[in-house]
């Protein structure tokens, strides 16, 4: 572990020299212009590593949490998504003055590490950061998807799934957010309820009204949970017995059989890679494979997409699952794609469907950009 904190300090700072050099070395600064933008840097760098080297392995098992942590946590969230996006223009900006350099030196040298340049690069993250904010405090947006099978029995055709995903339950998420998105889902209606992991990223106990709110979910035939890997790192147990005692059908490694319309639908859910970090039941796809009935169509809840792989081999019909947040900001949006093989959306593996949700809520800042908080119904077809 100390070496992997050495490791995380040494990438750390050598970004801050290269952000900070990159912001003052070639503008024309006041010495105590060069002094505030290094000071500003260092603190918001410093801001951001010691969340996780100091206070992350500090968490109180309990549940129990000073007051100004929270507002701590908030602050380091911020400041890293204002390093991200300012990162990002800077080496933007560094890969477009290589290339002028070789047509337009002189536009380099006054305009593009101007000090006019340099004020905008300070201002330009602190624009995104508001709005990404503003799209978050927009709300869920329902996406609505169609998914034709041909093996789809007859009482099953027409079936709606709401899937929700990633709502990351914690100080940064408020209890408002909570309620607006359970009644936006009860207006709709479904026939079955899916949450696929990553609904908590705190202690339970600290969330006791989210629960509160979150037992009103409406469904027909049931409403289904598989853990992500931030349930695990705020205690497992906890977490699942959180999701029990408000009725939630808790499915790790297990299958529960449902009779819809004459039809035998079958809903499996995995435990989540992260299980075997912390000693607990590793994912088991053969045993589910076990539990199935040939006549059954089949719905696996995995938090992961990445599992797909297998699971397209394990007579699935149907995997639902998140983690991945489509990059949730500018500009992970753009490279998830080299992170995760399955970002978002639909796809078509073998004789099995995956549908990867965005993500209903948020990790880290409140903001999204480029991405949003997304509500699926799923609406099963025959083919």
């Amino acid at each position: 572990m100390a070496a992997f904190r050495a490791i995380i300090v040494g990438l750390f700072f050598a970004v801050f020299m290269y952000v900070s050099h990159q912001m003052v070395r070639y503008a024309d600064l006041s010495g105590a212009q060069t002094l505030f933008i290094i000071a500003f840097l260092g603190a918001l760098f410093a801001i951001v590593i010691s969340m996780p080297l100091f206070f992350w392995s500090r968490s109180d098992a309990r549940g129990e949490s000073k007051p100004w942590h929270d507002a701590y946590f908030s602050a380091a969230h911020f400041s890293m998504a204002y390093i991200s996006f300012l990162l990002t223009f800077i080496i933007l900006r560094d890969i477009a003055g290589f290339i002028l350099n070789y047509t337009n030196p002189e536009f380099v040298g006054t305009e593009l590490y101007g000090t006019e340049a340099t004020g905008l690069l300070l201002v330009i993250p602190l624009v995104l950061l508001l709005l990404g904010t503003l799209v978050v405090r927009l709300g869920v947006k329902v996406i609505k998807v169609e998914i034709p099978f041909t093996n789809l029995p007859e009482g099953l055709n027409g079936l709606r799934i709401l899937h929700i995903t990633d709502l990351h339950l914690a100080a940064g998420l408020p209890v408002q957010f909570v309620q607006k998105l359970v009644d936006k889902a009860n207006n709709l209606k479904a026939d079955m309820v899916v949450f696929t992991g990553d609904i908590l990223d705190d202690h339970a106990i600290r969330h006791l009204p989210e629960f509160e709110i979150l037992k009103s979910v409406q469904s027909k035939l049931g409403t289904f949970y598989v853990a992500g890997n931030h349930e695990y790192y705020w205690n497992i147990e906890t977490a699942l017995a959180a999701f029990r005692s408000i009725g939630y059908h808790v499915l790790v490694n297990n299958t529960e059989t449902l009779q819809v319309n004459g039809a035998t639908l079958q809903v499996s859910g995995v435990a989540d890679p992260a299980a075997r970090q912390f000693g607990k039941e590793p994912a088991d796809l053969d045993k589910l494979v076990s539990q199935q009935k040939p006549e059954a169509f089949k719905i696996f809840l995995a938090h992961q997409p990445a599992i797909a792989d297998k699971a397209c081999d394990k007579g699935f019909d149907l995997q639902l699952s998140g983690h991945t947040h489509g990059g949730q900001f500018f500009p992970w949006n753009l490279l998830i794609v080299f992170f995760q093989r399955y970002p978002k959306g639909l796809y078509s593996l073998k004789n099995m469907r995956l549908y990867v949700n965005q993500g209903t809520g948020y990790w880290g800042p409140s903001l999204r950009l480029g991405t949003f908080c997304e509500l699926t119904e799923i609406t099963l077809k025959k083919a």
